[in-house]
């Protein structure tokens, strides 16, 4: 009787266990004066995805091959590319080289002759490493908490800034906390990525570089208020999903591949 027990109980457990995903898609408020846009990101390493309704635009991004997949479906189009192959093309020439050994948003007035065509020999990719490392900006949690659909929120502030930013945090499960202070670091490489090769960030940059600053293992940002540029931007969490399948790494079927004429002096030196 209590060998068939624990059989059902493990049976049991063992079907939850495979029922349930590790999937998350989190889908935030932008909202910018008085622009307002969705914004989602699905996480399930090694692949991530952003989602822009509104520019009809998704980004997905392979962690384990360091690759690229963006789709327009305002036409019904995506293009692919590897970043590794990218670095390695444009090291063959001195001025692509530079261009991604050193920080692409630096007047190159401010540098010396002698830099710019002596770059240094360290490799540097993306503005991820090289460029912007995620800041160290030192938080203080209030002593204001409330409750919200996501648990009870508690208020942290960062200091040292130009104005002031906060976060609210909520609490979820130590898994999905964790799974999410790790991704953060990869989606704000992405990001800078984007910026670096199209000119175009895929997230608000600085909600990255906060979030990336928190303090680990307390929550999931709920509500992030910041000023950039005189202007009060917001980021609200307002819907949460469990996704059940992984159709989401890839493009819809019925859609054509292109090349980005943007990658090809990338591409082809």
């Amino acid at each position: 009787m209590l060998i068939s027990l624990a059989f059902t109980l493990l049976w049991t457990y063992t079907l939850f266990s495979q029922s349930t995903s590790n999937t998350f898609s989190y889908t935030f408020l932008f909202i910018d004066g008085k622009t307002k846009e969705e914004l989602s990101i699905k996480i399930q390493p090694p692949y991530f995805r952003i989602d822009r309704p509104k520019d009809l635009f998704s980004i997905i991004y392979n962690e384990r091959e360091d690759s690229f997949l963006g789709i327009e479906h305002r036409d019904g189009r995506y293009w692919k590319f590897s970043w590794p192959q990218i670095q390695k093309a444009v090291q063959k020439t001195k001025e692509s080289s530079y261009k991604i050994k050193s920080d692409p948003f630096t007047d190159p007035i401010e540098q010396s002759i002698e830099d710019i065509l002596n770059p240094p020999l360290t490799t540097h990719y993306g503005r991820y490493e090289p460029f912007n490392p995620p800041p160290q900006i030192p938080w203080d949690k209030s002593s204001l908490t409330r409750s919200s659909p996501y648990g009870e929120l508690s208020q942290w502030i960062a200091k040292n800034t130009e104005a002031q930013s906060v976060c609210w945090l909520g609490s979820f499960s130590d898994s999905e906390i964790q799974n999410w202070d790790q991704s953060i670091g990869t989606l704000r490489k992405v990001c800078q990525i984007l910026s670096f090769l199209l000119g175009e960030y895929a997230w608000p940059p600085k909600a990255l570089d906060l979030w990336s600053s928190l303090p680990k293992n307390l929550g999931i940002p709920v509500e992030t208020y910041w000023t950039q540029e005189n202007k009060s931007l917001q980021l609200f969490l307002i819907r949460k999903e469990v996704l059940s399948n992984n159709t989401w790494i890839e493009p819809p079927k019925n859609y054509m591949m292109e090349e980005l004429p943007l990658l090809e002096e990338y591409k082809n030196e």
